[in-house]
């Protein structure tokens, strides 16, 4: 499915050493940390937690059927399928029959929704521009996408 340079992150010149794979699991801890912080309703995005675990599975080599999209995203059947359902809408993921067992259906990214996601870690810690090359993560620069890449010296008025 992903050859090794797909999964180390060497096929796209921008990581600098870093691969997509670390940048995803570093995102998905930042999510969990955020309950420690933040009452879990508050910040309850299970189609967000789906993409990036999708995505992860993905750059090791592995896929996730919907029963393990269900754990993920500690929603019901029904839930879960809404947001599968919402994803496939918007292009994002793809269901396929599972070829050694046609009862399970495997989830999987897109071509679109992997290069959605590549992008947006590339822009959220800014790969590329200012990757750090040790042992340090790399610091999140921004979750809105097309944000400034800088935030601006001042502050300006809303009107």
């Amino acid at each position: 499915m992903a050859s090794r340079e797909r999964r180390e992150g060497s096929s796209n010149p921008d990581l600098s050493g870093t691969s997509l794979l670390a940048l995803a699991r570093q995102t998905q801890q930042a999510r969990i940390n955020c309950s420690e912080h933040f009452p879990k309703h508050v910040f309850r995005d299970s189609a967000w937690d789906i993409m990036l675990e999708l995505f992860a599975v993905a750059e090791e080599g592995r896929f996730l059927c919907v029963k393990d999209i269900m754990a993920i995203s500690g929603e019901s059947a029904t839930g879960t399928m809404r947001r599968i359902e919402s994803l496939e809408e918007a292009e994002l993921v793809v269901r396929r029959f599972d070829p050694r067992d046609h009862r399970r259906m495997r989830v999987v990214l897109s071509e679109k929704g992997r290069e959605a996601m590549i992008s947006f870690l590339q822009h959220l810690f800014e790969v590329g521009e200012s990757a750090s090359h040790g042992d340090a993560p790399i610091q999140p620069i921004s979750f809105v996408p097309l944000a400034p890449r800088r935030p601006p010296s001042g502050l300006r008025n809303c009107s």
